[in-house]
């Protein structure tokens, strides 16, 4: 965290001055803080950082600003991905009006389903996460997915005035550079991103207490932060290893569930098919009337979408599961082997960081290993 400059006028060498502005109280908010593990704050932190990448990440690292950080550049990950696959789309859509009748239509198909898989797989990859993290934080007492709220303060921005002009009265004064303070910066990272400097300054004692309750260690500990922070973490490190296999594999699934089914019947009927505004209003109607005509086309417009939907994820789902019409083999069952590979890394993900923990409980309770009666102090 770097400090604010806080005085007014700073003499920088002969004939050169600088000169800062005042700088603005620290409010409470402006300190790192935990914030709640639900759906609202980690989607939040997720637009938080993907809006950014696009919008003031990548034009900071382009320009060289001294104020890009390592945690902007990480940001950026979905930057190429994102724009790789809307690319690869793009242009497999664009170049299909080259083709004869059939490969148009063939093209067009292969277009929709990989639109569909990406939406498919960002959206598999992003919720299989809780198949291990929710288990594990509610067994061990150690949620890897918690976020909490960094601020950074910027380095100040340097304003340099330009120099008198050689026939100007003010010839003798020298130019001034002008320090202008930034607003802090907010970065929604994990609290237990990193295994070898995880954020315990930011929790307090009585977590340490719930994680040696939950994994063997007992209560009413001398030090529960220096007995806990061995489960804690293995757990960080078993659990992020099994939550990021276990996510690419679902979302193998999720691209395999696109390829299934007659996703490109239903853009055709549904997304393309009815033009939402369109409705069977005179032109000479009464204003009122058309509005409420057009509400009510949109209405059932949506209504039959939503369930159109409902229907083709089911009938993808059947397909992967067991195999397109006609197919025979591996072919047939490829997605039954799939989904149940990303089932089985979940289920053996959660059990093996959970069997870990409790063993480095018991192990701890050892009192050839730690002596409960003495006291220890944490480090």
């Amino acid at each position: 965290m770097i400090p604010k400059v806080t005085s007014e006028i700073v003499s920088c060498g002969a004939k050169r001055h600088e000169r800062t502005n005042t700088p603005a109280k620290k409010n409470e908010n402006e300190e790192p803080r935990v914030l709640e593990s639900n759906i609202r704050n980690r989607t939040k932190a997720a637009y938080h950082k993907t809006t950014n990448a696009f919008t003031e990440y990548m034009a900071k690292g382009l320009m060289g600003d001294i104020n890009s950080n390592f945690y902007e550049f990480l940001s950026m990950r979905p930057v190429p991905t994102l724009l790789g696959s809307l690319t690869f789309i793009g242009l497999f859509n664009g170049v299909s009006k080259y083709f004869d009748a059939r490969g148009f239509q063939q093209a067009k198909k292969l277009g929709i389903k990989f639109a569909a898989g990406v939406i498919f797989y960002a959206i598999a990859k992003t919720l299989s996460k809780d198949l291990i993290t929710r288990p594990v934080a509610w067994a061990t007492g150690v949620d890897i997915e918690q976020p909490y709220l960094n601020v950074v303060y910027p380095f100040p921005k340097v304003i340099m005035t330009e120099p008198p002009k050689p026939n100007d009265k003010l010839a003798n004064k020298q130019p001034t550079r002008i320090i202008q303070d930034l607003d802090p910066q907010y970065q929604y990272q994990k609290l237990w991103e990193s295994v070898e400097f995880p954020r315990i300054d930011l929790v307090k004692p009585e977590y340490f207490d719930k994680i040696a309750k939950k994994n063997g260690l007992g209560e009413n500990l001398n030090s529960a932060e220096t007995e806990a922070k061995p489960i804690l973490k293995n757990v960080i490190s078993t659990a992020t290893t099994a939550s990021r296999i276990s996510s690419f594999l679902w979302a193998a699934c999720g691209v395999g569930l696109a390829a299934s089914g007659d996703w490109d019947g239903y853009y055709n009927t549904y997304l393309t098919g009815t033009k939402l505004g369109k409705c069977n209003v005179k032109k000479d109607a009464p204003l009122k009337d058309k509005v409420t005509a057009k509400l009510n086309n949109f209405w059932q417009h949506t209504k039959e979408g939503t369930l159109a939907l409902g229907n083709t994820f089911k009938n993808s789902a059947k397909e992967f599961y067991k195999g397109a019409p006609g197919s025979k083999g591996f072919k047939k069952h490829a997605g039954k082997i799939l989904f149940f590979t990303a089932l089985g890394s979940s289920i053996f993900g959660v059990a093996n960081t959970i069997i870990r923990a409790r063993s480095i409980g018991k192990n701890l309770c050892d009192k050839n290993i730690i002596d409960n009666s003495k006291d220890s102090m944490a480090v």
